[in-house]
């Protein structure tokens, strides 16, 4: 608790150990694991099927010397954590130290992983449970606090509704989905429908997050730089999955689907409900016969967006929209995120205490916890 509010941040990152796709994944695959090797760049990199886990040609680079030292001084605020190997007892002490109760923990690697082409599926899917398995374990260490969130093979839909049965049968708390289309389908494509009534019968929430450099379309490779990448793909990504899974029916067909939109701020929120409403208004459901319900509607019974703390944007966005419809998320331990001052951000926010109750606990509570510890 900090301050009498209780935390829910709802983007935290696992650091993954370059060991654990060895260790943890099905022995039968154990020769074909992402593992660090040469690369014909002349650079050490994680490599599967002989590719970097990233894409390394084109625009949208990770790797560029200026980027890399950006990184390395970004990192220097988890200096201790760094050196405890980013245990769960290191991120438990910086969660108390801060006052935050909760976090729900994604890949790093493991979402860099899912922008890939595999073109052994099986394979993918073998590795998403060998990330599942290991950062259940992890999370074991105390799951009050620390909530995983499952990786999903979305290449294949089937095994993705198989991993994403057994995930939650194991105790994950939701599921990992990249908002990039996959191998040419969109997230609303009818050979997803099965795992969207798989999802719905497990009531366990659908976080999107995107991650940089896939090689699956992104608005990030319209730029040159990972910085110019990154301003653009992840608010674009969330704004045109947000709008395809309501416009396209898979709201309507999946009513208890919950969506959560993490790491692309909320700033923009207010104008993509207007600009869905404006649409809605001259042509209706003309093209899409499934959307019966105006736009706005299916966000507000399907939808959170995670927000920064530092947003200038977010008393509009609670005044335009609501403050019954958003969450609070750090990005721990990400160079780029917030954290340690997110929270201390969030606190000196224009805003009711009412509305910073909900946007630090109950908003989340109520989708990730269906109850207020």
């Amino acid at each position: 608790m900090r301050n009498g509010l209780q935390v829910l941040d709802t983007d935290a990152h696992q650091m993954e150990p370059p060991s654990i796709w060895q260790e943890y994944i099905d022995p039968a695959f154990a020769d074909r694991a992402p593992r660090t090797e040469m690369y014909t760049n002349g650079r050490r990199m994680l490599l599967v099927e002989g590719e970097p886990i990233t894409r390394q040609t084109g625009s949208y680079p990770m790797d560029s010397p200026e980027f890399l030292s950006a990184v390395q001084e970004g990192m220097k605020r988890f200096k201790s954590s760094r050196e405890a190997g980013f245990s769960p007892a290191s991120r438990l002490r910086d969660m108390d130290e801060q006052g935050v109760d909760v976090q729900v923990i994604y890949p790093t690697v493991g979402g860099q992983l899912l922008g890939k082409e595999f073109h052994d599926h099986e394979l993918l899917a073998a590795i998403c449970r060998a990330y599942n398995d290991w950062s259940l374990e992890y999370c074991r260490s105390d799951p009050e606090r620390l909530l995983m969130a499952a990786m999903l093979p979305m290449q294949d839909p089937k095994l993705a509704e198989e991993e994403a049965i057994r995930a939650a049968e194991l105790g994950a708390t939701c599921f990992y989905v990249r908002p990039n289309p996959v191998e040419g389908r969109n997230l609303y494509h009818e050979e997803n429908e099965a795992l969207w009534s798989t999802l719905e019968e497990l009531q366990l929430p659908i976080c999107l997050h995107d991650s940089g450099s896939p090689y699956w379309p992104s608005y990030g490779e319209r730029m040159d730089t990972h910085t110019s990448g990154h301003i653009i793909a992840h608010p674009f990504e969330a704004m045109v999955a947000m709008m395809s899974l309501i416009w396209y029916g898979t709201i309507e067909d999946h009513p208890e689907l919950k969506i959560v939109h993490v790491e692309a701020d909320a700033g923009w929120l207010p104008y993509w409900l207007q600009r869905m409403e404006q649409h809605w208004e001259f042509s209706g459901n003309a093209e899409h016969p499934k959307l019966k319900k105006r736009p706005t509607e299916y966000f507000k019974s399907n939808f959170l967006v995670a927000c920064r703390g530092d947003e200038m944007t977010l008393p509009a966005v609670c005044d335009l929209v609501g403050d019954d419809y958003l969450t609070f998320n750090t990005d721990y331990p990400h160079p780029d995120g917030t954290w340690p001052n997110g929270m201390a951000d969030l606190e000196q926010q224009p805003l009711h205490e009412s509305s910073k109750r909900k946007i630090f606990w109950d908003n989340a509570a109520s989708v990730f916890l269906n109850h207020s510890l």
